[in-house]
């Protein structure tokens, strides 16, 4: 268990609840109060671009971290800058903006000091291991020396001092926080007259607390860190908590005391001295350029404007335009701190971006988390919005909850304002019956909810288990719990599972099932059939390889009166023959069709999300219908027509080979390809999209007319050897004898719609500029192209769509390291030097490390397989065992840059695998683990060392849990003889 800081606040219980002291402070002449002085250090902030901000007094430049100065997949750009209370303001974005300084100048914290910033927060950090986010820091706090001023969950103004025995924290009022969306000045003082640390938000006292009768200590050795903690916690090996979101100007550090009556006057003049005796409105909206050319970043489809998206939610229709939501971390591209985004469309395919609608609240039904729900109109005071409210102090912490609009107030049919309602809807007690046994309370969230002859429905995911006590002793599988009402506040009446899975004879849909919809599905004129789909996804307490590739359904009737879903067919079937397309959420238009959204994975690993700011997006809406065969129709909506450009290929009645010359002028990676091919005897018919004209990337959509399978190739789609690959299809019938295919190729998305009846979403990464062009094949027979059409598409939103950037190739004049990524199976090329912990039994495939995820090790041409080296193996001692193993000796050549992928325990002296000159044993450069399994992808440039014999050498010292380092694809340019 981590061992948490001693934090010591002072507060006075009244009437059982907990408040600041009193803020009245004694006189301060009385106490030999020390006035303020001129700032020992200030940041204005005010550069108009650059990596550097100034720190005013002593002149010094400070380098701003930023994830895109050296981007990764992107033109390189500056951190982002708005206009700030006076002048300039510096945006932090929540996850890779901090700026670092080596103190905060000839500053005597022992005589007092004040810290005064403007901020304008844009989100509030859950506050993950118990620590603040960090505005200004220079501090240890194991060491309990140095200082903080930050805030706590939901805003809460916080500053920590350190005396070496203590770190004192005084907290602000709840109810005075550093508010969202708006300028707020904060201050906080130490003074040593009175033993005391005080806060003051815009002038006025929030917080006082008692310091010991001793000196603070300073942290001079730490690094002075403005928007990042100063020991933050690592989230899932590559993220740092702890971290400030929003806008941040004029932050100033000084000797001596403020008391009360100075602050207020302090404040009172900033403010009069500002255009209009006000703070400006501050702008935190996001702007999309940030992302231009990223080679990868989808341009037509639904996304939020930056960080982590889940799966889009709660779809509606009101007054003339759709709603969509999403599941969203605003504070960075990692899942946590889950808000619903907004957004809004007048056709389903072009969207405009709205304000955050839920987020996290201290007096919420969910302070932990806003989770996935739904959406439906009731009324005249428009929608309302079901979602899953998460509240970690209970001891089943998922319930549902409500949220209105404030339309009926303001008449905004954009509802950009929305506000929670304080009491749950539905909650899940320990013995609530559920078919063989027990609702799964634990496990109680996405309610899909609906209106029908003036009855409410709620859908709510969850499993069905046996219990002894608290504990779960049997899992029979996953269902969707059905209740009733009259109203949307309820009461809502249990009527027990609409259906579930028996794990014993249908594991597919797994132990829990999330994000249930069921909707009717009308014919192909719109006509009703009276059948239902009923679609799932998916969920297992553990590790599971399925786990978040699949959505399943069963057509079926919706019997009202049993409050029942009678299926036509036992075993459900997959809806996507990709592994990308999961979430779904669907709705009935106002025309009457049934639409489903979705999240497409990217199956990207976290560094990946990391480096490019951005995870996730939505796929093409989709029409579902019943087809006269009796098979589930799919396409995409009608408006997706509406995104169509310049028409780049109209071709009629041709052989495929005919066909495919035309094609060779043609390419993009923003189309909508359409195509209808007879087979005439063909064994396969294939299209290539984002291919070069030498085959070296591409990716291959195909049907063998043998088989009747549908399947994509992506195995040569991306030379990155970190980008999943893999072959994925399924079983399609022909239509009328003929193959009808809609592609939708939208930079690394990728959405196939074969005879109307089946898709196939995928994602694909190209690494090569020229990878774009469209090439039509057959095997066998002689097959014939009825019709090909490919449009350019526009974006999704209203700006223009930036060119897509790519880096410049490498040296190809090189030679490799023997066995750089472990693919014969063994350790040939490499010595063990010492030790038992690296041994042949250490090079394994395994994806994964049975309790937790995907390694996502290396996957190349040479080696599909994926070896890697696995450096925890119990036969040999596990995380005890120790040794060392070294690669051949080579000349370094090329450009002299050497990449590995690395993880593991994090110790740089005792675990890490470094580049050593092998002259005198050197250690040219090295890297170790972060304390997680996942793979990471190391950089070293050694240009300066072009021409030195150098080779691998892979340490491990450590022992005791993390003792351990994993190693894969170690490129090395050689030098060839």
């Amino acid at each position: 268990m981590r061992r948490r800081t001693a934090l010591r606040v002072v507060s006075a219980a009244v009437g059982g609840a907990v408040v600041p002291l009193s803020f009245a402070s004694t006189p301060a002449a009385a106490h030999g109060w020390a006035a303020l002085q001129s700032p020992t250090a200030r940041w204005d902030f005010d550069e108009q671009a650059g990596a550097v901000t100034r720190e005013v007094v002593s002149g010094s430049a400070n380098p701003v971290d930023y994830v895109f100065n050296d981007a990764r997949y992107k033109p390189d750009s500056d951190p982002v800058r708005r206009r700030g209370v006076l002048g300039r303001a510096l945006y932090f974005d929540g996850y890779s903006t901090v700026v670092t300084a080596e103190g905060p100048g000839k500053l005597d914290i022992t005589s007092g000091m004040t810290i005064d910033v403007w901020i304008a927060p844009y989100a509030y950090e859950h506050g993950i291991d118990g620590k603040p986010q960090a505005l200004v820091n220079q501090h240890d706090p194991d060491a309990r020396i140095g200082f903080l001023l930050g805030l706590r969950r939901f805003g809460q103004i916080a500053f920590q001092l350190g005396f070496g025995t203590d770190l004192v924290e005084v907290k602000g009022a709840p109810d005075q926080p550093a508010t969202k969306n708006r300028w707020t000045h904060i201050a906080a003082t130490y003074d040593p007259a009175d033993h005391q640390l005080r806060l003051y938000r815009d002038g006025l006292p929030i917080g006082t607390a008692t310091t010991p009768d001793r000196a603070p200590v300073p942290a001079s050795g730490e690094p002075l860190l403005i928007g990042r903690h100063n020991r933050p916690t690592l989230l899932n090996g590559e993220f740092h908590a702890n971290m400030y979101m929003g806008l941040m100007d004029s932050l100033a550090i000084r000797p001596g005391t403020l008391d009360d009556a100075t602050a207020r006057k302090e404040h009172a003049a900033k403010v009069a001295a500002l255009p209009g005796h006000r703070a400006p409105r501050p702008d935190l909206t996001h702007d999309r350029s940030r992302f231009d050319g990223d080679r990868h970043r989808p341009q037509f489809h639904m996304l939020p404007p930056w960080h982590w998206m889940n799966e889009p939610h709660a779809p509606v229709y009101f007054k003339g335009k759709y709603h969509i939501f999403y599941q969203h971390d605003p504070l960075g591209p990692f899942w946590g701190q889950i808000h619903w985004g907004h957004a809004v469309s007048t056709d389903m395919v072009h969207w405009r971006d709205l304000p955050i609608a839920l987020a996290p609240a201290a007096d919420s039904v969910g302070p932990d988390g806003c989770w996935s729900g739904s959406a439906y109109v009731d009324g005249d005071r428009g929608p309302v919005l079901f979602f899953t409210g998460g509240d970690d102090r209970l001891p089943y912490r998922q319930r549902t909850a409500l949220a209105t609009s404030t339309y009926r107030s303001d008449g905004d049919t954009d509802l950009p304002t929305w506000t929670m309602k304080p009491e749950p809807v539905t909650e899940a007690p320990a013995d609530l019956p559920a078919g063989p046994g027990t609702a799964w309370a634990e496990n109680f969230r996405d309610p899909f909810v609906w209106e029908e002859d003036g009855t409410w429905y709620q859908l709510v995911g969850s499993g069905i288990v046996d219990y002894e006590g608290m504990q779960v002793t049997r899992k029979h599988g996953g269902t969707a719990l059905l209740y009733t009402a009259r109203r949307p506040e309820g009461p809502w009446t249990y009527k027990g599972p609409l259906h579930w899975n028996d794990l014993a004879t249908t594991p597919e849909p797994g132990e829990v099932w999330e994000l249930p919809v069921l909707l009717p599905l009308p014919g192909p004129q719109g006509k009703r059939t009276g059948k239902h789909i009923l679609l799932i996804c998916p969920w297992w307490e553990g590790f599971n390889p399925d786990a978040v590739k699949h959505t399943y359904y069963w057509i079926g009737t919706f019997d009202k009166r049993r409050h029942r879903f009678v299926p036509d067919h036992e075993k459900p079937r997959e809806f996507d023959f990709g592994e990308h397309f999961t979430g779904p959420s669907g709705f009935v238009t106002p025309d009457g069709r049934s639409v489903i959204f979705s999240i497409t994975q990217d199956r990207r690993t976290e560094q990946q999300h990391a480096q490019s700011g951005w995870a996730h997006n939505a796929g093409m809406p989709v029409s579902l219908s019943l087809r006269p065969d009796g098979i589930l129709g799919v396409e995409p909506i009608d408006e997706a027509d509406r995104l169509r450009g310049k028409k780049l290929a109209h071709i009629r009645h041709l052989s495929v080979k005919d066909a495919n010359r035309r094609l060779t002028d043609v390419s993009g990676d923003l189309l909508d390809i359409s195509a209808v091919i007879e087979p005439r005897g063909a064994q396969t018919i294939t299209l290539a999209v984002r291919a070069c004209a030498d085959g070296t990337e591409e990716t291959l959509l195909s049907y063998d007319t043998a088989e009747k399978r549908f399947q994509i190739d992506r195995s040569r789609s991306s030379l990155d050897p970190d980008v999943r690959k893999g072959l994925h299809g399924g079983s399609v019938e022909l239509d009328d004898g003929k193959l009808r295919l809609r592609v939708l190729l939208d930079r690394s998305m990728l959405e196939a719609y074969v005879n109307g009846s089946n898709s196939l979403t995928s994602r694909v990464y190209p690494t090569r500029k020229d990878a774009t062009g469209l090439r039509l094949t057959s095997e066998g027979g002689s097959a014939h192209l009825v019709s090909l059409d490919v449009w350019r598409m526009n974006g999704a939103y209203d700006r223009s769509v930036a060119p897509a950037s790519y880096d410049p190739p490498r040296p190809t004049d090189v030679d490799a390291l023997p066995n750089h990524d472990f693919a014969t199976g063994d350790l040939t090329g490499w010595t063990v030097v010492s030790g038992t912990t690296f041994s042949d039994a250490n090079v394994t495939t395994r994806p994964d490390w049975g309790w937790g995820g995907p390694f996502y090790q290396a996957e190349t041409d040479d080696d599909p397989t994926g070896h890697h080296l696995w450096g925890f193996n119990p036969d040999a001692g596990g995380d005890d065992a120790t040794g060392v193993l070294r690669s051949t000796t080579v000349v370094l050549g090329g450009d002299g840059v050497i990449d590995l992928l690395v993880s593991g325990g994090g110790n740089p002296d005792q675990l890490y695998a470094a580049v050593v000159r092998a002259g005198d044993g050197k250690i040219l450069a090295k890297a170790t683990g972060r304390g997680a399994e996942q793979y990471r992808r190391v950089v070293f440039d050694l240009a300066a060392h072009i021409g030195d014999r150098i080779y691998i050498e892979i340490v491990d010292r450590a022992s005791g849990g993390w003792g351990h380092i994993n190693v894969d694809d170690v490129n090395v340019p050689v030098q060839r003889p």
